[in-house]
């Protein structure tokens, strides 16, 4: 792409109980005062949301268009039916719990492009969580995203912001979103490595805003170490995973049964912790490897 061309673009985010009018109205007046877009389109599909927002008022706006499912479809499908729908060059995936950091957003993805040729690439940006602590119940989510998340994604793709080319969704790439996974966790990472994507990391932050409460985290968690379980056999997987790597060492040394032991004695203290107004990240860390080595196991039994 040269330096002088326009990009045609379709922004996507797929909701789910969740209110994303401000989101889509920021997103929609950054692509109205961009110069280098030639055209955009803003795609906003709810999952079968239970409860009803104020979502409907953004089909209102310019080249924005708002659809409801009948049947949730999970997280993977519901990208790759967004895909199929858009009609511009280029991609970009934003989920629904977010919020524009600075109005350079839109132009700082544009420029990572402007310069590169993409051949089989994605481009994404940096996760941040306001600095203000949350109520009790939602402290472990903000704690983890500040800690860990935030800090790693330099080094790590997560979707929770990207773009992408249209055209690798087609036929002649067959590039998707595994549809079998219809739970959360690790989607992102089996997209990028299933496909031999190439990820390119931007200096491009965006706020994630939508905090779960203790429970649904960790239920959150527990349903991404089984995706990743079921993954675990893929070596380009378990190169990238820092639970594969450390329960494939703690088995060299026969000690993955005895780690797996303490952590079933462990867990309701464990689980105390994690819901307490001061949660360790360490032990959320150490209940993920434990739920790994314990599910592992019983897969295999």
């Amino acid at each position: 792409m040269s330096v002088n061309n326009k990009i045609s673009l379709s922004i996507l985010i797929a909701c789910y109980n969740w209110d994303v009018y401000t989101l889509i109205k920021d997103l929609h007046n950054l692509c109205l005062e961009n110069s280098k877009l030639l055209n955009f389109e803003i795609i906003c599909i709810d999952d079968a949301s239970k409860n009803c927002f104020s979502n409907k008022k953004i089909s209102k706006l310019l080249n924005v268009k708002y659809e409801r499912l009948i049947k949730n479809i999970g997280r993977s499908k519901i990208r790759n039916l967004m895909a199929k729908k858009a009609k511009h060059d280029w991609l970009l995936f934003i989920d629904a719990d977010s919020k524009i950091h600075n109005n350079r957003f839109i132009s700082n993805y544009i420029k990572a492009i402007q310069y590169d040729i993409p051949q089989k690439k994605l481009y994404y940006g940096s996760t941040l969580y306001y600095e203000e602590k949350p109520k009790m119940k939602k402290i472990l989510h903000w704690k983890y995203g500040q800690l860990i998340e935030s800090k790693r994604k330099k080094n790590n793709f997560s979707s929770h912001h990207f773009l992408i080319e249209k055209k690798l969704f087609s036929k002649k790439y067959n590039i998707q979103f595994d549809d079998s996974i219809s739970t959360y966790g690790y989607e992102d990472l089996f997209f990028a490595i299933n496909h031999n994507l190439k990820t390119i990391y931007i200096d491009n932050p965006l706020y994630h805003i939508g905090l779960k409460d203790t429970d649904d985290f960790i239920n959150d968690t527990e349903h991404a170490i089984i995706n990743l379980i079921k993954h675990s056999k893929c070596q380009e997987i378990a190169k990238k995973s820092k639970i594969i790597k450390m329960a494939i060492l703690l088995e060299t040394f026969y000690l993955d049964k005895i780690i797996a032991r303490l952590f079933n004695n462990l867990k309701v203290l464990i689980l105390k912790n994690l819901h307490s107004k001061n949660p360790s990240i360490t032990c959320l860390q150490f209940y993920k490897l434990g739920y790994f080595l314990e599910k592992s196991r019983n897969r295999i039994n």
